[in-house]
């Protein structure tokens, strides 16, 4: 039988299928079992490596969130019904997040390499339904996989690291926030020892062995000190949930490390992706502008069919001044909001960042009071890293 917790034990293990079993059928019940093939547990989980938070008795709950796939032959399953089982399933499975998508079985032998569907392939477990329903999708190789996968990295875990940056500037205190910062640090770790994996081909589905071939790297290559003690950390914590691996330093100065690690890698993948300097990162909108994460007219497509007449709109200001939507255009603001910030004593925004943010979502390159809050709010948004 297939495990699905890093380290669970039986009584664990069972538990858990239960719940899965509880959300498969719940599931088929709100969606129909007509034209649905399987139900796809993916992530942590999928790959046998979920984690559980053991502080608060013996019996552990989950500590990742829950990634699940809709397999089937109808067209869709309406957003609104993935909508409701999002927070019903959260609740019935006892984890803060389940993210819950629909494909249909036609498309996943056109699906293109891509870090999900890579990990998709060979980390998953059929709950429901066909156990070959992911027969036809692609067996990537690592090598295969493109330079904007790392890109993406950066960019959901930089959000991540920014909403909780937010909370900081906001005042918010205590034990919550406090380990909400040392995750985000962990994320930021680990987006920046993946994106090495990815550059030198050597990314792996599982995070055991992941770890294992950046030791390898770490021997072989000037990695600066102490970031592959870092990585092994993160990564044990990521597989245990254990808190006491984590630095218990003060958030703010945690975060402040962070924000120079997210940067210091970010800046080297994106040098090597774009073939950009990127000394002054107020430039960074039009390189993603130039070398985005897809062609211009599939851009323009998304902006003119993806949204409603209102929308469409209400973004137009916007959309002109810079043509980017949704991810890209996260990616376009996000070194320009979260670089400007430095969470130790003392301070300090980078104005010239900021001029250039509010230019592009406001109209005006003056920086006003508040600016730097609304802008983070505006591109964490309904995110979730």
């Amino acid at each position: 039988m297939q495990r699905l917790i890093y380290q669970g034990s039986p009584d664990e293990e069972n538990r858990a299928r239960l719940l899965l079993e509880k959300a498969s059928a719940a599931i088929a019940e709100r969606v129909g079992s007509r034209g649905l093939d399987a139900i796809v547990l993916a992530g942590g989980f999928g790959r046998g490596e979920g984690a559980l938070l053991r502080e608060d008795g013996p019996d552990g709950v989950p500590f990742n969130d829950v990634d699940l796939l809709l397999v089937g032959s109808r067209p869709r399953v309406s957003a609104s019904v993935l909508g409701e089982l999002r927070h019903s399933l959260a609740r019935l499975l006892r984890v803060d997040f389940v993210d819950i998508n629909y494909m249909r079985s036609s498309e996943l032998k056109r699906v293109s390499p891509t870090v999900f569907f890579y990990e998709l392939k060979h980390g998953n477990r059929i709950v429901w339904g066909a156990q070959d329903a992911l027969g036809t999708l692609p067996s990537f190789d690592p090598a295969e996989l493109p330079t904007t996968e790392a890109t993406r990295l950066f960019l959901n875990r930089g959000l991540g690291l920014l909403s909780v940056l937010l909370q900081l500037e906001t005042g918010e205190k205590g034990e919550l926030v406090a380990r909400r910062s040392a995750v985000a640090w962990s994320k930021i770790v680990l987006a920046a020892g993946d994106s090495l994996l990815l550059e030198r081909r050597l990314y792996h589905w599982s995070y055991v062995e992941r770890a294992r071939r950046m030791r390898e790297v770490a021997r072989y290559s000037g990695l600066e000190p102490g970031f592959f003690d870092a990585y092994e950390k993160a990564v044990a914590f990521k597989l245990t949930a254990d808190f006491s691996l984590l630095s218990s330093r003060e958030p703010a100065a945690l975060c402040s490390e962070a924000v120079r690690i997210h940067e210091r890698h970010f800046q080297m993948a994106e040098r090597q992706r774009t073939f950009a300097e990127l000394a002054d990162w107020s430039q960074y909108p039009s390189v993603v502008l130039r070398v985005g994460l897809q062609p211009f007219r599939r851009r323009l497509k998304h902006y003119l069919t993806g949204y409603g007449v209102a929308a469409r709109v209400r973004g137009l200001a916007q959309f002109v001044r810079l043509p980017l939507w949704d991810e890209e255009r996260r990616l376009a603001l996000l070194p320009l909001v979260l670089y400007a910030v430095r969470q130790t004593r003392g301070q300090t925004r980078r104005d010239g960042c900021l001029a250039e943010a509010c230019a592009i979502q406001y109209g005006r390159r003056e920086v006003r009071e508040g600016d730097w809050k609304r802008l983070a709010a505006d591109l964490v948004g309904e995110s979730h890293p």
